[in-house]
């Protein structure tokens, strides 16, 4: 598929994956290796799987609008010989999607019995589907408590929005496991890097400035691309970390990486920049060196700034300012910021079903603690926010890539597109576990899609100014 100079101008997943990081100081972060004892395929047909959870989802969704219309609904053939727990796990989330619909239309009298049934037959740690409606049917409470006053909307906000910030933004021994044995961060991660690479690589001092860089993994990868190079070695790697938490622990995630790109011979320098808000970042905060190449990678951040909108617009003018040879930028790839409650439910829900089920694929049985802080926390409390809060206190809004397009255009940016050594690398890694094959790769003009069976998950976009 790849001619050799371009495999040659790719970052190495084997090496990466294959590294023996025990012997640095990155012990805490251990890194997945493929296991040859699983066999499974990479596909398999859905007829001769069992069904998803957005697939018995799809089936509760289908059910639902055939019990109030009249009109032809698409069928499913392949998924007629249920299990009894399978058709339960349909009726139970068809209550879910009924009781939505009562809240929509401010029908809480209605929706209150409708959610006891929820509670009733769903728990944390039942089926994939009983913890999903579980989950789901809190956000549902909360968005009745805050339409009939009885708990204000900013507390709401302020007590969800904060804690899942800070879990999220956090290094911590659970966020890097949940890195290892989940597909999604890596696959994307390994696509940005590729692309920052390719537009630094010809340089000599080299300066990464990361918007929240949380375990800070991803830029061993970066290190071992620019170790590996034959020619126009570099003299300087600066890593810029910008925070809005403490800086304690980011300073030893710089420790680290830079305790490892020694190991690479590589001279690395790290910073950490704390601040208040990302919308107080200025040229000032940073220390430059005329005629180093730098580049900006920001994960899950600006989905963070848009309320209010001026946020966001003073983090890219401040980005702006810095001449950056590219901007990565990856997000949640979902719909999921609707004004109608309703249509912005059932975009959230499937979007979660399919998380739900790749965590059930990747964690299982055998992680019990690990999954269930990733449902509780990423799933859990992150729907209480899409789904209970309106107005500028959502602090979170989750966008497809073609609203991030229009965004930045504004600024006059232009979206770069990621090169086919971009998309190959996110092709190895997904396919690196057996666990992970449903995992999909593929482009949306010029951006990266990372999906779970078709359903998108995350976009990665690059962009220059």
């Amino acid at each position: 598929m790849f001619s050799a100079s371009e495999q040659q101008q790719s970052l190495s997943v084997e090496d990466y994956f294959t590294s023996t990081l025990n012997d640095t100081s990155f012990e805490d972060f251990p890194l997945p290796a493929a296991d040859e004892s699983e066999t499974a395929s990479l596909h398999q047909p859905l007829s001769n799987a069992r069904p998803s959870v957005e697939d018995l989802v799809r089936i509760a969704s289908s059910k639902f609008i055939q019990s109030r219309s009249v009109a032809a609904l698409p069928q499913f053939p392949e998924l007629t010989a249920l299990s009894e727990e399978e058709w339960q796990s349909v009726e139970l989330a068809r209550l879910l999607l009924e009781a939505a619909e009562e809240i929509g239309a401010r029908r809480f009298a209605r929706a209150k019995p409708l959610l006891e049934r929820c509670d009733w037959a769903s728990s944390p740690t039942g089926t994939p589907v009983q913890r999903l409606v579980f989950y789901y049917s809190r956000a549902l409470r909360d968005r009745i408590d805050r339409e009939t006053g009885r708990i204000a909307s900013r507390d709401v906000a302020r007590e969800q929005s904060f804690d899942l910030y800070k879990v999220m933004m956090t290094p911590s021994i659970a966020a890097a496991e949940f890195h290892r044995k989940v597909p999604f961060a890596q696959v994307a991660q390994f696509a940005g890097i590729q692309c920052i690479f390719e537009h630094v690589e010809r340089s000599r001092n080299i300066h990464i400035i990361d918007l929240g860089i949380r375990c800070g993994q991803q830029w061993t990868i970066l290190m071992h691309a620019l170790s590996s190079k034959k020619r126009c070695r570099i003299k300087r790697l600066k890593i810029t970390a910008v925070t809005t938490l403490a800086k304690g622990p980011i300073e030893e995630i710089g420790e680290r990486l830079v305790g490892f790109a020694q190991t690479m011979n590589l001279h690395c320098c790290f910073e950490v920049i704390a601040v208040r808000d990302f919308a107080e970042l200025n040229r000032a905060h940073f220390t430059l060196v005329p005629g180093e190449a730098v580049a900006v990678f920001a994960e899950h951040v600006v989905s963070t700034l848009t309320e209010p909108s001026n946020r966001l617009d003073s983090l890219v003018r401040a980005v702006r300012s810095l001449n950056p040879r590219v901007m990565v930028v990856t997000e949640v790839e979902g719909n999921q910021n609707s004004v109608a409650f309703v249509s912005r439910f059932v975009e959230t829900l499937f979007f979660a079903s399919a998380y739900f089920d790749c965590l059930e694929k990747c964690l299982g049985g055998q992680d019990e603690p690990l999954r269930g802080f990733a449902e509780s926390t990423l799933m859990g409390e992150g729907s209480k926010i899409v789904l209970a809060i309106e107005g500028p206190e959502r602090i979170i809004r989750n966008m497809k890539v073609d609203v991030w397009r229009t965004y930045f255009q504004r600024f006059g940016m232009a979206e770069a597109k990621l090169s086919s050594s971009s998309l190959y690398q996110a092709e190895l890694v997904a396919k690196r576990l057996p666990s992970w094959s449903p995992c999909t790769v593929g482009m949306d003009g010029k951006s990266l899609i990372v999906g779970w069976k078709g359903m998108p998950i995350k976009s990665v976009t690059a962009w220059k100014f």
